[in-house]
């Protein structure tokens, strides 16, 4: 099967309301239905270098390797006392996890596009008024001693994370000084392996707490558990 025609323009509108991973994921996964590791090397090869998250969860796929498991736990335990949350930056996948579970927490998602073009509207609909839309403009009025702010992060190497644009623009000295904790959540578990496009770099340290993702489970463990180990499909290449 050939590599569908204007995939990138396709992948670049669901990443504008999934976000990079979720949509990543999303494509990935129908790519292998509908031809296979071939046809997901393909669009790594096509597309990998614009949208390095998706070279990432291609890359990962083809290798065999295990995706870092999404489980929210350890972004609830950063946010004990919480009671007003602004999240900045979009991801489905990761929001569908965490925004159900935030019990008597008020929820704003800060409507900065960050590089996309998202219909915000439409994002915020389907959490049944779980969250709310901020603008730039409203931020003091979320701020106070029992207040967050979340962004996702796409990897890190100990010295640099990177996050979307629409944090630089929130996290700045004069903001965060007026919230009680800034908390990163590592989606992806280990840096990219393409130039970054779409992300900015921040420090660690700019967080009071960085949140990685669980350990994987080992080929043994799932063994006990009585699930098979992750199949190596093809071995990965670089994207060109």
């Amino acid at each position: 099967m050939a590599l569908p025609p204007a995939l990138g323009q396709a992948f670049r509108m669901v990443a504008a309301e999934l976000g990079m991973r979720s949509a990543s994921r999303l494509f990935v996964r129908e790519l292998m239905e509908a031809g296979g590791a071939p046809l997901v090397s393909e669009a790594r090869d096509a597309l990998g270098r614009e949208f390095p998250v998706l070279d990432f969860i291609a890359e990962q796929r083809l290798s065999g390797g295990a995706e870092a498991p999404l489980d929210p736990a350890g972004v609830l335990d950063a946010l004990r006392g919480v009671t007003r949350l602004l999240v900045v930056g979009l991801e489905a996948d990761c929001l569908d996890a965490l925004v159900p579970r935030l019990s008597g927490v008020a929820t704003g998602l800060v409507t900065d596009a960050g590089g996309l073009d998202p219909d915000f509207s439409r994002v915020l609909a389907n959490y049944d008024g779980l969250m709310e839309p901020v603008g730039l403009s409203e931020l003091q009025r979320w701020a106070g001693r029992r207040s967050a702010l979340l962004t996702f992060v796409y990897g890190t190497d100990g010295h640099a994370a990177h996050v979307s644009p629409s944090w630089l623009r929130v996290s700045g000295p004069d903001v965060r000084t007026q919230f009680r904790s800034l908390i990163g959540w590592d989606i992806l578990g280990q840096p990219m392996t393409v130039y970054p496009r779409w992300m900015v770099e921040t420090s660690p340290g700019d967080f009071s707490r960085l949140v990685g993702p669980p350990p994987r489970a080992t080929a043994l463990e799932l063994a006990a558990a009585g699930a098979d180990p992750p199949r190596a499909l093809t071995p990965a290449r670089e994207a060109t």
